[in-house]
């Protein structure tokens, strides 16, 4: 398998992608959890029914297409309908992207830790009904101990991934944001500079090395050994883990339903003193407590002008300001972009330099007019999500905090 090529193409990476390893926290689960329940159960039984031919592969596609399973990893597509798209194609690849490189979201690395067996039976299970053999898993740099307990699960359980090529691929040494777009990162995989490609050609179409190529978050498959066994799951609401962090007393994981009402969801973390909530990582955006009454939902959450994203909550209390936050978000940006389209080079730049000045100048409407206007070329002709995302924190911002203009 053409995964652990050489890579010596990382000297290609613009300055500013120098700031080492994620920093990863002593992240742990919170409140009652499916996968450890299922885990505490023995696990694969979803992947033994159907290599016991108590269950086909079409079976199983009807039962996540009636689970209504979405990605997790940002965008929320329905998961058949993604693989509905590739299957005429044929795919020859599985590539499972554990990057997870949004910053303050760990939800997969809990995952890669404490459920490796979870993670990589939803691996299996994906690759026998889509007739996969060949399967990657890239993980973050700074997921070494992951690593470990993944390659032990594949070595004690070889009988079950028979007939699989499983390969753990670690990512990028530095903490590349946008390695994690998804043809950045077939980019990464093939020893080129992880940057996005144009598109179409689409991954199921031509992904890595030109072959059809699926691409899943770990979230996303590490649901389906639960969705198999335990269809009660998706009865109505649709399992998430989220990442809830910032001023509350208990940060960690936490294992919602979209759908919830997000006062519920921050109270479990013990969120007091709330002043304003980022939503959805750092792509996301910021909306005061005043408006943090609604279900956490895409649906919901639209007209805030947020959305789930990554599954992130970073909580403020009052002794915050929106500004700084939004402010370091959109410098984030302008540090994260590869530079490969003009649009997110130059846009991020004039942004980050908008929201470094916006505490001492005033604001007119024209300098409101430009920024929009920046914004929207950003978000309509950007490469990939990177350069369609940046806008998200100074627009909310904008909408919820910001000054009013003067003419």
């Amino acid at each position: 398998m053409p995964f652990n090529q050489p890579y010596g193409v990382r000297s290609f990476y613009a300055p500013g992608h120098d700031q080492g390893p994620k920093a990863v926290p002593a992240i742990v689960g919170r409140g009652p959890s499916s996968f450890a329940a299922y885990a505490a159960a023995g696990g694969f039984r979803a992947l033994q029914r159907l290599q016991n031919g108590e269950t086909t592969p079409v079976a199983v596609l009807k039962q996540i297409l009636a689970s209504g399973l979405r990605g997790c990893g940002g965008s929320h597509l329905p998961l058949v309908k993604k693989w509905e798209a590739a299957i005429p194609h044929k795919p020859r690849y599985l590539v499972v992207n554990g990057m997870e490189g949004e910053p303050d979201t760990f939800k997969d690395y809990l995952l890669l830790r404490d459920y490796p067996q979870i993670v990589l039976e939803g691996i299996a299970l994906a690759c026998r009904v889509l007739h996969i053999r060949e399967a990657c898993l890239v993980l973050n740099s700074a997921y070494g101990e992951c690593r470990a307990a993944l390659q032990a699960v594949l070595n004690e359980n070889a009988a079950l991934f028979d007939g699989l090529d499983i390969q753990l691929v670690d990512g990028p040494e530095v903490d590349l944001y946008v390695a994690g777009e998804e043809s950045a990162l077939l980019n990464y995989l093939e020893g080129q500079r992880a940057e996005p490609r144009l598109k179409p050609p689409f991954p199921h179409e031509q992904g890595l090395w030109g072959k059809p190529t699926i691409i899943n978050n770990v979230e996303t498959l590490s649901w389906l050994p639960l969705l198999l066994v335990r269809p009660e799951l998706f009865a109505g609401r649709h399992p998430k883990l989220v990442t809830l962090l910032g001023d509350v007393a208990e940060p960690g994981i936490y294992e919602i339903t979209l759908g919830e009402p997000l006062p519920e969801i921050l109270q479990r973390a013990r969120a007091d003193d709330l002043s304003f909530v980022e939503i959805g990582g750092i792509s996301g955006g910021l909306i005061p407590a005043t408006l943090t009454n609604v279900d956490y939902d895409d649906e919901a959450l639209a007209p805030l002008g947020v959305q789930v994203g990554s599954g992130t909550l970073r909580v403020f209390n009052t002794s915050r300001d929106p500004l700084a936050e939004m402010a370091a978000a959109i410098a984030f940006f302008k540090t994260e972009s590869c530079g490969r389209c003009t649009p997110c080079r130059v846009g991020t730049q004039e942004l980050a330099k908008f929201a470094a000045a916006l505490r001492d100048t005033p604001l007119s409407n024209t300098d409101l007019n430009w920024v929009h206007s920046v914004a929207h070329t950003l978000q309509q002709t950007s490469t990939c999500g990177l350069g369609r995302a940046a806008p998200a924190p100074l627009l909310t911002w904008l909408h919820h905090f910001g000054k009013k203009p003067h003419d």
